[in-house]
């Protein structure tokens, strides 16, 4: 019975490692900032996102953000935003989603594009402004949210702060001079 103990006890740590490492690579656990996804989402709120890119209207994701020319507020270290999927590749742009050229002759959002938009329309810069994004950009989508931690960082997963109230104080839009997103 003791030499079976001493064979489990490490067994069942290489167990455990193997499903931390997993749930690092299929989870990410990001904070909000800004107020694009109010009332959704608020600023500082913690959410966990599971790893993926296949993606379904009104579903809520973080992705990458884009290398335009729009402004990023003050937080300009970012990659990362949040945003509501509004139409998938195939489907009807939804009207007033993406700038009329962007929409092109067929009214379909083209084959690996998604429309994304954040719900505080008065406080977000999405595809009204920059058109489709890359669904190979989204990186997962929200499956809930998390209470804050109390004291230090804890949690099996890296944190990315996300700024996604993108409007410039001052309010005029201006370039990086990289061709990147501010």
């Amino acid at each position: 019975m003791t030499g079976g103990h001493k064979l489990w006890a490490p067994v069942m740590t290489l167990a455990l490692a193997a499903c931390g490492a997993t749930a690092v690579r299929r989870l990410l656990v990001v904070t909000v900032r800004g107020t694009s996804m109010t009332p959704t989402h608020h600023h500082g709120e913690r959410l966990l996102v599971g790893r993926t890119r296949t993606v379904r209207r009104g579903q809520v994701v973080v992705a990458l953000r884009p290398r335009s020319p729009a402004v990023w507020r003050e937080d300009r270290h970012s990659p990362l935003i949040v945003k509501r999927v509004a139409a998938v590749p195939g489907e009807p742009v939804p009207p007033g989603s993406v700038p009329p050229l962007a929409a092109g002759r067929t009214g379909r959002v083209p084959p690996g594009r998604v429309v994304l938009l954040g719900d505080n329309t008065a406080a977000s810069v999405d595809s009204r402004q920059l058109g489709f994004f890359p669904l190979d950009d989204v990186l997962g989508v929200v499956t809930r949210s998390l209470p804050r931690p109390e004291g230090a960082h804890r949690g099996c997963c890296r944190t990315e702060e996300i700024r996604h109230d993108l409007n410039p104080p001052g309010g005029a839009p201006g370039r990086d001079g990289r061709g990147g997103a501010a």
